[in-house]
């Protein structure tokens, strides 16, 4: 497990006597002490809706004991959740004013669990819970100064106990002590006179809990922090107004359907008024809910007519992934193409000098995002800056914003979604995965029948698939030892490679001086025959193209080489440069065809060039042969070359 992310300062509070969270430094409504709860960092606690809820009695009813739910988690009170450091989804469970437990997702067993703190343990045994270890008062005090529990320290325990099973530790006088994990189960806990019974989680002296009174709502929790609230709302506006007014240039909003672009647009539409633009990209592969949501809230708010929407085919993530191979955390290609590229030409067709565009980020998504600034260019988004005003606010802070604005927020986080994005994102947890399997079964279908055409093309085993590792081009260290622990080495050794990646060897290099004047030459061949009319029109950014079909070959000459490229593939290159300069010039050419043959239309090349000498025909760019000027700007950001 990697180590937790610090951000910032944590802010979480609470109101003893109010029972309710405060993100400042007092309780708007009663000015009454305040406890810091010890949440682990980031700290981007949010609120725990319904289908949470629902989620952590359900465990618990499983765990404990049928009906158990509903007695320690109440309905009259705010409940928190606080995403914490694990392999997979873990977030700590909230409420008056203690961590009571942890929402786990095990990428072992594929299924959710519940693992209780000592003061919900406390409140389970109170309701006569199942899964309890009764120790004798030598053992409980061995266990309170911080050792494990051995099997002769048990008097007596609930025979249903299985190995792994998170259990609740009592001493003699029925006060519970501790909580763990059994590493035997129950009947072998009774037998053995010897070996480790319990690995303690959590231990310390019988104490009285104290239970507060319950009846908030999220009004309560607005009002109690309405000044810390006003004041980063004040920031936020200012913010925006400074930055207006500093970058001389049309002023958008990034709209996504997600709450950190709603928060976004509402800070926006009050420092700036209704008629900013507002831009909103289909990528093809969002969720159904998400589409018709964006539509109806910007309808709502009056700004339908605002909408800038860039609609990509359906088509383009399908011909993506079936070129490259499915996506991966260390291989966005689909941001590039489905996203970013489409960017780019609604930004250039829309806004021809560029634009600045606010968009919903915040430092506690990320370590990448923490360290981002508020003001910042994207390299594959040319023509936009980009500045975020809620880049300190946590996620409480934004679902405040967004309660207290009475703004409808989208639906899907009412059913299990903590984070909106495209439903094939390899960012997702499998804990998300899990509940698209659940909400979008047809959808998700489509997409393990393509993954598992993958894995056959690759020769990975199935739990490829089914534990998430295409997820990764190349596995996470954590990700590693997970495929190891599930016997997985081979799969952990062996990174995913394209079976038809176009690739070059050089087969002759030499170098010749003759009247004081160099001559470097290269030869060499790529390992597929080439399109000559599709290579013909990309080779005009390097330089002059002149193609002889009869000989199967394309001639160009540039600034400062010439060359010879074959339909077999096979190509030749002179530079009265040396061989370094050569070799940079090889790269180069190879890079453009991988363009010729890669492209998918994504437009990324279409806004890098100034002279607008490119365009998407048939879904493919195409190179203007009498404005391009060989510059090459447009050979950088390119999705293909990611391969």
């Amino acid at each position: 497990m990697s180590k937790a992310p610090y951000f910032g300062k944590i802010r979480l509070q609470w109101c003893i006597s109010c029972n309710l969270p405060i993100l400042g430094d007092k309780c708007n409504r009663c000015n009454g002490p305040l406890v810091q709860v010890p949440i682990a960092p980031p700290g981007d606690v949010r609120p725990a809706f319904k289908s949470d809820i629902e989620l952590i009695r359900k465990l618990i009813d499983l765990q404990f004991g049928k009906s158990l739910g509903k007695k320690v988690i109440p309905e009259d009170k705010i409940i928190l959740l606080n995403k914490t450091s694990y392999v997979d989804r873990m977030e700590e469970i909230i409420f008056d004013g203690k961590i009571m437990g942890y929402l786990r997702f095990s990428p072992l067993s594929m299924n959710w669990e519940f693992v209780p703190k000592l003061p919900i343990a406390r409140l389970l045994w109170f309701h006569h819970c199942k899964k309890w270890v009764k120790i004798d008062n030598v053992a409980a005090q061995a266990i309170i100064n911080g050792k494990n529990l051995l099997a002769p320290g048990i008097i007596e325990c609930d025979d249903e106990i299985l190995e792994g099973e998170q259990v609740i530790v009592v001493d003699e006088q029925d006060e519970v002590i501790a909580v763990g994990a059994a590493k035997i189960n129950g009947k072998e806990m009774k037998k053995r006179s010897r070996g480790l019974a319990v690995k303690i989680r959590e231990a310390e002296p019988p104490t009285q809990s104290k239970i507060l009174s319950g009846g908030q709502t999220w009004k309560d929790v607005i009002d109690a922090n309405m000044e810390f609230l006003k004041e980063q709302e004040k920031q936020a506006l200012t913010f925006i107004r400074n930055v207006t007014r500093n970058i001389h240039k049309p002023p958008t909003v990034a709209f996504s359907g997600g709450k950190d672009s709603l928060a976004t647009l509402l800070l926006v539409l009050k420092a700036l008024g209704p008629k900013i633009k507002i831009i909103f990209i289909d990528t093809g592969i969002e969720f159904p809910e998400t589409v018709k949501y964006t539509l109806k809230v910007l309808q709502q708010l009056g700004l339908e007519n605002n909408l800038l929407v860039r609609t990509v085919d359906k088509n383009v993530f399908w011909q993506t992934v079936e070129k490259f191979g499915p996506p991966g955390r260390d291989y966005r290609i689909c941001c590039k193409t489905n996203k970013l590229g489409p960017t780019t030409r609604l930004i250039k067709e829309n806004f021809p000098n560029g634009c600045l565009t606010f968009i919903g980020q915040r430092k506690y998504e990320s370590e990448r995002r923490s360290k981002e600034p508020k003001i910042w260019r994207n390299p594959w988004v040319p023509g936009q800056i980009g500045a975020s005003p809620i880049h300190d606010w946590t996620a409480l802070q934004t679902w405040l914003y967004i309660f207290d604005a009475c703004t409808p927020y989208n639906p899907l986080y009412e059913t299990g979604f903590f984070r909106i994005g495209c439903w094939v994102c390899p960012a997702l947890k499998l804990a998300e995965i899990e509940n698209i399997k659940k909400t979008h079964p047809t959808l998700w279908k489509k997409w393990e029948k393509e993954l598992e055409k993958w894995r056959r093309i690759y020769g990975f085993p199935k739990e490829w698939v089914t534990h998430g590792f295409w997820r990764w081009k190349k596995l996470s260290k954590s990700q590693v030892e997970l495929a190891k622990t599930l016997g997985l080495t081979f799969i952990a050794q062996k990174p995913r490679i394209l079976p038809e990646k176009l690739e070059y060897t050089i087969t002759y290099e030499n170098e010749t001086c003759s009247a004081n004047v160099t001559e470097s030459i290269i030869k060499g061949m790529f390992n597929t025959h080439l399109d000559l009319e599709r290579l013909s029109n990309f080779l005009l950014t390097l330089g002059e193209v002149k193609s002889g079909k009869e000989l199967g070959a394309i001639h160009i000459r540039g600034k400062d080489f010439t060359g010879m490229i074959f339909q077999t593939g096979h190509f030749i290159i002179k530079t009265k440069s040396d061989r370094k300069s050569l070799k940079k010039i090889t790269k180069r050419m190879y890079k453009t065809v991988v363009r010729s043959l890669y492209c998918v239309g994504c437009g990324i090349c279409v806004s890098k060039c100034s002279n607008n000498a490119i365009s998407i025909v048939n879904g493919k760019a195409v190179i203007n042969q009498k404005s391009c000027t060989h510059c090459g700007d447009c050979l950088g950001e390119c999705p293909a070359l990611l391969q």
